[in-house]
């Protein structure tokens, strides 16, 4: 009886968990740390009867490299941190390893063909906030938020959905379709030709989930969604591929020259572009400096945060603003130094390589190879946007990712050994 509810609970979390990936922060976490305690539960249940069994559902080839990263981690906030709010701190960013873990645990045990009645709930989700995304340009909503999103950027308004921040929501929108979109084309696909009818209705939802992309004006979002689109048709088609590149470069002269906000944000003869670029350079190189200063630990989890006031005191910089490093790996490497940082790109860099074997695996049946295509495509916007902002560091945007992290490692093992009983 235990078991049977603990079961409907960690399920009834992990169906609510994607849609809040797209709506809220708090729903988020919450439904998170529910499917975190009941996943953990069942581990502890199913080790005490059959623990080989139980380990061998969290094995993946990127367990080794999170544990490394999770382990110089703490060897960094150890040894490099002094005061106890910054070690707290620093110990609540680890938690997503915790996380991965109870979703890939969560995955292995309760992976069923009837996950494939999930996707319409999913599509349903991104259509209505691409939906609620033009509505908010358009009309220029805005909830309360501790800072506006309209005084930065001008007289226009960029679209936030539910989130603080445009990064956010672009994120988090733009990893959900794009998956949807990777999903989607896997189903016009056996080689180089289409075999069957695909699903268009897919097709509409994630064309209005990209609309929401588009109008958070997030440059980097842009083109992420541009180039994973073209890997996602061109991976049908080499001519699908080719179309879609043509389309994008046509819409972006015509945002170019049409005057209005995107020819702005377009332009880095803006003001506000130039000072945008700047602020980025000025975050990379003290962050490089910091780098430099502590190659190995770095200068302690987010510290460079904290102490970039003092870095920008020594060079002289125009902007001075206190911000994360926007970059994945300058982040890394400034606050846990070149080991964590290498940790980061492995397992990263793994879970690419699961997806794509994956999505082109010929004993699995479709639902599966589609899951593999769509975390691909995911991954590689997430990794775009990684280069100019530091979205791992973001909680809104890492909860997804490691979600989709757990699904693939999940889909790759269940497809390369016999499941699980």
């Amino acid at each position: 009886m235990t078991i049977k509810r603990l079961s409907r609970i960690a399920l009834l979390a992990a169906a609510l968990l994607p849609v809040a990936h797209l709506t809220s922060l708090g729903v988020m976490e919450a439904s998170g740390f529910i499917l975190l305690v009941a996943s953990g539960a069942l581990f502890a249940l199913e080790s005490s009867v059959n623990p080989s069994a139980s380990l061998e559902r969290i094995h993946s080839g990127a367990a080794m490299p999170i544990v490394g990263y999770a382990a110089l981690t703490l060897l960094s906030i150890g040894v490099m941190l002094d005061q106890p709010h910054d070690q707290i701190a620093a110990l609540r960013e680890l938690k997503w390893v915790l996380y991965f873990f109870a979703f890939l645990y969560f995955f292995d045990r309760f992976w069923s063909d009837a996950w494939r009645r999930y996707i319409p709930v999913l599509s349903s989700a991104v259509a209505l906030m691409g939906l609620f995304g033009l509505c908010q340009f358009v009309y220029g909503w805005e909830w309360p938020r501790p800072e506006s999103v309209l005084s930065p950027w001008g007289e226009y308004f960029r679209v936030t959905g539910f989130f603080n921040q445009p990064q956010s929501f672009a994120g988090n929108l733009g990893m959900a379709t794009l998956f949807l979109l990777g999903f989607t084309m896997s189903h016009f696909e056996r080689g180089s030709r289409v075999v069957e009818n695909p699903p268009f209705h897919l097709l509409a939802f994630v064309i209005m989930g990209l609309l929401g992309v588009i109008l958070t004006l997030t440059r980097s979002a842009w083109l992420g969604a541009a180039v994973v689109a073209v890997l996602a048709f061109g991976r049908v088609k080499t001519s699908w591929g080719a179309i879609t590149l043509v389309v994008f470069l046509v819409l972006t002269g015509i945002g170019w020259y049409s005057g209005s906000p995107f020819s702005d944000r377009l332009s880095s003869d803006v003001s506000v572009n130039e000072e945008s670029i700047e602020i980025r350079q000025e975050l990379w190189e003290a962050n490089w400096r910091m780098f430099q200063d502590s190659p190995y630990l770095g200068i302690g989890p987010g510290q460079n945060l904290s102490r970039l006031e003092e870095y920008y005191q020594e060079a002289e910089v125009e902007y001075g603003i206190i911000d994360r490093a926007h970059n994945n790996i300058l982040e890394h490497l400034a606050g846990q130094g070149l080991f964590v940082a290498g940790f980061y790109l492995i397992f990263s860099g793994y879970f690419l390589w699961a997806a794509y074997c994956v999505s082109v695996r010929q004993d699995a049946d479709r639902f599966v190879r589609s899951i593999g295509a769509g975390s691909l495509c995911a991954q590689v916007y997430f990794h775009i946007l990684g280069l100019v902002d530091s979205n791992f560091f973001d909680q809104e945007v890492k909860n997804i990712i490691v979600w989709v992290w757990a699904l693939t490692a999940a889909a790759y093992g269940r497809n390369r050994e016999p499941a699980v009983t």
